[in-house]
C-alpha cells in the first residue's frame, strides 16, 4: 500500500508527484481542495514514505502498475488523475477505460523525454549535495516555493538511490503505446525550463481530446507556485467531466 493524504469530498481526483518530490507537493491544494473533489495524493514507490518493493526497478511501467494497485485498493478506478512532470508520464501509462479523465502538468511527453547523459552524474550527486539539490528543485518553481520547501529537499533527497539516476533512465526509455480517448487537460508553464512549450504542445495534439492551457507567469510547479489557481483549473475540469457524465457521453 503507497503512503498517502486526502482530504475534500466528492469525485475521486488523484494526484501523483514528479521526479524528485513526494505528496507533499500537493500540501496547500489538499488544505484548500477544488469543490467537489475527493483528492487522493500517493507516495510512488521509494518516494516520501511508500517502501519499495523487493527486486523494484524504476520504470514508468512499474510505476503505472503501483497506481493501478492504489486505485483499487482505494475503489477509486474512476477517478480523475491528475500528474505533475514524471507523474504525468505514470498516469498515462495508468490510464485505461475507467478513466474519468486526465490533467498533465508540466509532464513529461508520450515520446518520453531524454536527459543528456553528461547531466547523469549531477543526478547521482544529489544524494549528497542537499544544496545543489536545493537550486536544482528551486528551479521548478521558479515564482514562488513555499515556506516549507527546505522539508521537500530533505525529502528528496531521501529518496530510493536507485531512483537518483534510475527515473531520468526511465523517461528516456518510455513510450506510451496507447493515446486514453477521454478528455485530456495538457497545462503548461511557459516559464518552464525543463519541459518545452513544443513538448507539452507535442502532448496535446497526441490525444484525440486533448487541450493545451498555457500559464505565462508559471514555472515548472504550477503545484507550488499558485496552487489557489490550480484549484480552480481543475474545478473547471471537474465540471468539464461532469457535464460529459450527465449528457451520457
Amino acid at each position: 500500500m503507497l503512503s498517502y493524504l486526502e482530504s475534500g469530498t466528492g469525485t475521486p481526483v488523484v494526484l501523483v508527484h514528479g521526479n524528485f518530490a513526494c505528496k507533499e507537493w500537493w500540501r496547500e491544494l489538499l488544505q484548500d481542495p477544488p469543490e467537489g473533489a475527493w483528492l487522493l495524493a500517493p507516495d510512488l514507490p521509494g518516494f516520501g514514505e511508500s517502501p519499495v518493493p523487493e527486486d523494484f526497478f524504476p520504470s514508468i511501467p512499474a510505476y503505472a502498475k503501483a497506481l493501478t494497485d492504489f486505485l483499487r485498493e482505494k475503489e477509486v478506478e474512476e477517478a480523475i488523475l491528475v500528474g505533475h512532470s514524471l507523474g504525468g508520464a505514470v498516469v498515462m501509462e495508468a490510464a485505461d477505460e475507467k478513466t474519468r479523465g486526465l490533467v498533465l502538468i508540466n509532464s513529461a511527453p508520450p515520446s518520453g523525454l531524454k536527459t543528456p547523459e553528461a547531466y547523469y552524474p549531477i543526478l547521482e550527486s544529489y544524494q549528497y549535495n542537499r544544496e545543489a539539490l536545493a537550486q536544482a528543485l528551486a528551479a521548478m518553481a521558479p515564482t514562488r516555493r513555499p515556506p516549507w520547501f527546505p522539508e521537500l529537499v530533505e525529502k528528496a533527497q531521501r529518496m530510493h538511490p536507485a531512483h537518483f539516476q534510475g527515473n531520468a533512465r526511465a523517461l528516456a526509455a518510455w513510450r506510451l503505446e496507447r493515446a486514453y480517448p477521454g478528455p485530456v487537460l495538457v497545462i503548461h508553464g511557459a516559464m518552464d525550463p525543463l519541459v518545452t512549450r513544443a513538448l507539452a504542445e507535442e502532448t496535446a495534439a497526441f490525444f484525440p481530446r486533448g487541450r493545451l492551457l498555457l500559464l505565462e507567469n508559471i514555472g515548472h510547479s504550477v503545484n507550488l507556485e499558485n496552487p489557489g489557481l490550480l484549484k480552480g483549473i481543475l474545478e473547471d475540469f471537474l465540471k468539464e467531466v461532469h457535464g460529459e457524465i450527465q449528457g451520457g457521453r
